[in-house]
Order: C-alpha cells, then sequence, then structure tokens
C-alpha cells in the first residue's frame, strides 16, 4: 500500500506540475501579448506625435513664410514709399534750384540791358 499511496503521490506531483507549467505558459503568452501591445502602442504614439510635429514645423513654416511674404510686401511698400518722398523732395528741389537760376538770369539780363542802355544814352545824340 505504500507503494500505492507513494505512486498516487508521484501522479499528483506530476499532474501538479503540469498544471503549473501550463498556467506559466498562459501567464507567459499573456505577458508577451501584452509586451505586444504595449510595444504597438508606443510606435503608434510615437508616429502620431511625429507626424503632429511635422505637421506643426511645416504650419510654422507656411505662416512665417506668408510673414515673411508680408514682412517683404511691408518693406516694399516702405522702400516705395521712401522712394516717392525723396523724389518728390527732388523735384520741389530741382523746380526751385531751376525757378531761382532762372529768376537770377532775368535779373542779370534786365541788369545787363540797364546796362546797356544807360551806357548807350550817354553816347547817343541828344536831339537838337
Amino acid at each position: 500500500m505504500a507503494e500505492e499511496s507513494h505512486a498516487g503521490l508521484s501522479e499528483q506531483i506530476k499532474e501538479l506540475v503540469t498544471q503549473n507549467e501550463k498556467h506559466m505558459k498562459a501567464i507567459q503568452e499573456q505577458i508577451a501579448h501584452q509586451w505586444e501591445a504595449q510595444q504597438k502602442a508606443i510606435g503608434d504614439l510615437i508616429e502620431q506625435q511625429w507626424k503632429a510635429q511635422q505637421k506643426a514645423i511645416t504650419d510654422l513654416l507656411e505662416r512665417g513664410q506668408e510673414r515673411s511674404v508680408k514682412t517683404a510686401e511691408q518693406w516694399e511698400a516702405l522702400r516705395k514709399a521712401i522712394a516717392d518722398q525723396i523724389e518728390e523732395q527732388w523735384t520741389a528741389q530741382r523746380k526751385a534750384i531751376t525757378d531761382l537760376a532762372e529768376r537770377q538770369w532775368n535779373a542779370q539780363k534786365k541788369a545787363i540791358e540797364d546796362a546797356q542802355n544807360a551806357i548807350g544814352g550817354m553816347f547817343r545824340r541828344k536831339p537838337e
């Protein structure tokens, strides 16, 4: 009977070991599935973040280009306004200088004519 009880005990131990192995294998598979799910979730998250960062950078660059275009347009408008103002001032100065030179020329011309008339008058015969 001792042998039977020893054999029965041995069978029970084998059964417990088999059940324990099955249980350990199920835990390992569960851990492997969780690990794969976590890796996929992390990969998806990284991909989403990467795409979001790329979109943010693209949007930032586009806004920067829009600002650059606006800034370039503003600088061009400012440059044109300054150039127009300089041209207007230059035209006004040129007209003022031309008018001054013309007035001086006319004044000198009249002075010369007056002097010629005065000198000529000195040498003219006086009516008798």
